[in-house]
């Protein structure tokens, strides 16, 4: 039986400190004074008759009891707003909007095939779709701006309140254009790639890392002329229009190398190189773990998965 005890202000102010990890915080992102908060808390802890907090001097921790109880909590006060804003959309005759976030190396191919038959499965929704880092999109998604989120997982201090669910591994691969020199061979060494200029990922990025990883084991030397974007489109003009050698995620150019406006390089394995799978990453689902998704959003969902399964399956094949 549910304790007719605890009120919706028992809840909010639960997640405000277990959020904050402070009282003093909490009390001033609910606009209320700390000795409210605290008194608010004594009720909840005597209600539900377990501590809920470890209080020290300047932070609160959870309990073991209060984590459990999180879950709930954050699920009920997620649900009551989205009614609320469900009515407001309702009395207003306004159309329901996801904001959606995703890497710009989605963009091309993975996000055009799931909104396609998003829009002809639903009816009249509105998809605001923003691109950025993943760790900008996190932030995005953790302050509510965002609604869902496609990316890869993140430390786990980051991902504290944040669902993962893999999607697919997206495997770093090395393009040039149709007719580049280094084509005439069935297998190209390494080494010389370094002969051309070199299109990288922007320094700071986790699919940099990746690409200076991948050159270190494969014994691959860039060349100091080389240029650094997250930009896709200016990547597969300028790898097509010149001899560069643009190392990049797959699903950035997929549609690119279906078309043969791009080709994938054949580096010659090297004998103990590193297994195909150390030049993945995982794109993941995104979503905040207080949220239950309305009708609309699972059906979104549903078809990020179907469009993922089928990917996934092409990747592989590389």
């Amino acid at each position: 039986m549910v304790n007719s005890g605890v009120k919706f202000r028992h809840l909010q102010c639960f997640l405000a400190v277990a959020q904050q990890r402070s009282l003093q915080k909490a009390a001033a992102s609910l606009s209320i004074t700390q000795p409210a908060v605290s008194k608010t808390l004594k009720e909840l802890e005597e209600l539900l008759q377990v501590r809920l907090f470890e209080r020290g001097r300047k932070n609160a921790t959870l309990t073991p009891e209060a984590q459990t109880f999180f879950r709930y909590a954050a699920a009920s006060v997620s649900a009551m707003q989205q009614g609320v804003e469900s009515m407001t959309r309702v009395r207003s005759h306004a159309r329901s909007v996801i904001s959606l976030g995703a890497p710009p190396t989605l963009a091309p191919s993975f996000l055009p095939a799931v909104l396609q038959r998003f829009v002809a499965h639903t009816g009249d929704i509105q998809v605001n779709l923003q691109t950025g880092r993943n760790a900008d999109l996190l932030s995005d998604l953790r302050d509510r701006k965002l609604d869902i989120m496609l990316g890869r997982h993140l430390d786990p201090k980051r991902m504290v309140g944040i669902s993962f669910e893999h999607l697919y591994a997206d495997p770093l691969i090395v393009v040039v254009r149709p007719g580049h020199p280094l084509l005439g061979a069935a297998a190209v060494d390494p080494k010389q790639v370094g002969d051309y200029p070199a299109v990288l990922p922007s320094r700071g990025t986790f699919i940099r890392h990746v690409a200076d990883t991948f050159a270190v084991e494969e014994g691959i030397a860039t060349a100091a002329q080389s240029i650094e974007t997250l930009s896709v489109s200016f990547g597969r003009t300028y790898t097509h229009d010149s001899d560069a050698i643009w190392f990049v995620p797959w699903s950035a150019v997929v549609n690119d190398l279906r078309s043969g406006f791009l080709v994938k390089l054949p580096l010659a394995a090297r004998p103990g190189g590193p297994a195909s799978a150390q030049r993945m990453r995982s794109i993941g689902l995104l979503t905040r773990t207080d949220d239950l998704p309305a009708p609309e959003m699972q059906a979104l969902i549903d078809i990020i998965k179907e469009v993922a399964d089928a990917g996934e399956l092409e990747a592989t094949m590389l």
